[in-house]
């Protein structure tokens, strides 16, 4: 297999995995965001309307954004954004960690363990580098046969 096949297919393995995060994430937090809210309760530096969006808003956002990256629509905007959501995951991820917050996050409910620690911050920044995976445009093997700045 070439490494431009290959990096393709992880592209749509990421792609689909990350999708699959989102809504299922998004879906539960839908059917009870107590975790959710709890654990958003501990940031005290975060005003309180701010809150109250994080989490009325997230399973939307989360679910939206899903389907946008699915059917792969204006992924100029799309894909930067779903990189600072996963960023942002990963950054209260550490935040928790290192501040230590206890409990769960409310991530994924009550479906899987979402504790602070070097799990979650392991698992978060794993999302990110999928992300990243997606801005990532290989050079067909033709292209790189012909070497820099010769067009084919």
């Amino acid at each position: 297999m070439n490494k431009t096949k290959f990096i393709t297919i992880a592209q749509w393995a990421s792609r689909i995995i990350l999708a699959a995060v989102l809504i299922l994430a998004g879906v539960l937090k839908l059917q009870d965001n107590t975790l959710l809210f709890e654990s958003v309760a501990y940031i005290t530096w975060l005003p309180l309307w701010l809150k109250f969006w994080i989490v009325d808003l997230l399973p939307w956002v989360e679910i939206f954004l899903a389907a946008l990256l699915l059917v792969r629509w204006q992924e100029k905007f799309v894909l930067p954004v779903v990189g600072l959501v996963f960023i942002g995951f990963l950054g209260y991820a550490i935040y928790g960690t290192a501040t230590g917050l206890e409990g769960d996050c409310g991530c994924f409910g009550e479906l899987m363990d979402s504790t602070f620690g070097p799990a979650m911050i392991i698992r978060n920044a794993v999302f990110v580098g999928m992300t990243g995976l997606l801005f990532w445009r290989p050079v067909a093997a033709s292209e790189e046969a012909a070497g820099p700045g010769h067009e084919l």
